[in-house]
């Protein structure tokens, strides 16, 4: 059995002659392949949603669809529908720009990072502080949101709404103390990590 000294004798040929030209070997082993002198930009954001949920009519999102339906009460869809697409033309009215991306954002800022679970341990309960997955973060961030809205009284639900979503962009408002509880919790517990 025979091994190959020169690192660029282990890579495989395509037969393509530009390719050794583009392969460059770091002193760690690493491979690299074509550089092309721009920074390389982070992964889009993963929108976790179920897996045969279809995307909105208005907006084609997965993320607005998957709103849509935690709002939704007793089957009918199609009051949650005219309740969230009113609620983002008011924020539309009221931003003077596509509401879109603003509910996504409110979104984004409602998610929490971290949670305390409780955890029997020697006969004693302790609330052992854990990090949220992606899916989990988006759960509890539309769950949030939408109960903050259902416990405002005195307005439409669209107003309430749309209102709770401009508080979550803007890092206000009652979702966003809710996420601040959570994430203070998991700070005064930080002792029981070692039991994760």
């Amino acid at each position: 059995m025979t091994t190959a000294t020169d690192p660029s004798e282990q890579l495989p040929d395509n037969g393509d002659p530009d390719l050794a030209d583009q392969v460059q070997i770091n002193e760690d082993g690493t491979i690299v392949l074509a550089q092309s002198g721009e920074p390389a930009k982070p992964p889009p954001a993963q929108q976790w949603t179920g897996r045969t949920l279809m995307p909105d009519p208005r907006f084609n999102s997965l993320l607005v669809a998957k709103f849509i339906n935690c709002l939704m009460w007793n089957g009918k869809k199609s009051v949650a529908e005219t309740i969230f697409y009113a609620a983002m033309d008011q924020i539309a009215e009221k931003m003077k720009t596509d509401p879109l991306p603003i509910f996504e954002q409110a979104v984004e800022n409602a998610k929490p990072l971290v949670e305390v679970r409780s955890k029997r341990i020697g006969g004693a309960n302790y609330q052992v502080p854990v990090e949220v997955n992606k899916k989990r973060q988006q759960t509890l961030a539309i769950r949030w949101i939408i109960e903050s809205v259902r416990t405002r009284k005195g307005r439409p639900t669209c107003e309430k709404l749309a209102q709770e979503i401009i508080d979550c962009y803007n890092k206000t408002g009652a979702t966003i103390q809710k996420r601040e509880a959570t994430h203070r919790m998991a700070e005064a517990n930080k002792a029981f990590a070692h039991f994760a």
